[in-house]
């Protein structure tokens, strides 16, 4: 399947012209949108997830990888300290690709590295709100400004 290219074409085409002219195509696929029972299946098969975003402003992907007990790799941009406690992943500054390379490699190559990592990631998902909680918290807000 191709990247998702409905919201930032150009950026989908670089992806894929990248991941073909590295010779990567025979190991990285890229899914384009997926459904979330699609999502969910694709989770529950996962080792780990890995986000190098830049900024998160709470960091949704980050809180649903966890709820799967994955190991989480991300940076320290935005929320997503707030998101993913100490324990439960590995944290590295936003465009350190060294730092990205030396969290994955610890953690890909330390089986039990990463079943601790597993079971602190179901104990942070357990603490987080929940899409209603979040919510309801959310239109609070609203109301309060109102």
């Amino acid at each position: 399947m191709a990247a998702d290219d409905r919201r930032r074409p150009h950026a989908a085409a670089n992806l894929e012209g990248l991941i073909s002219r590295r010779g990567l195509t025979g190991r990285i696929e890229t899914t384009g949108a997926v459904s979330a029972s699609l999502l969910a299946t694709l989770f529950s098969k996962a080792d780990l997830f890995v986000l190098a975003s830049r900024f998160e402003g709470y960091g949704m992907a980050y809180a649903e990888a966890l709820s799967f007990g994955l190991p989480v790799i991300g940076t320290t941009a935005g929320a997503i300290p707030d998101t993913v406690p100490n324990g439960a992943g590995l944290l590295v500054p936003p465009d350190d690709p060294a730092a990205l390379a030396a969290a994955l490699r610890s953690v890909i190559v330390d089986a039990d590295r990463r079943r601790l990592l597993s079971e602190a990631a179901l104990v942070a998902a357990h603490t987080l709100p929940t899409w209603q909680q979040s919510a309801a918290i959310f239109a609070a807000t609203l109301d309060r400004l109102a």
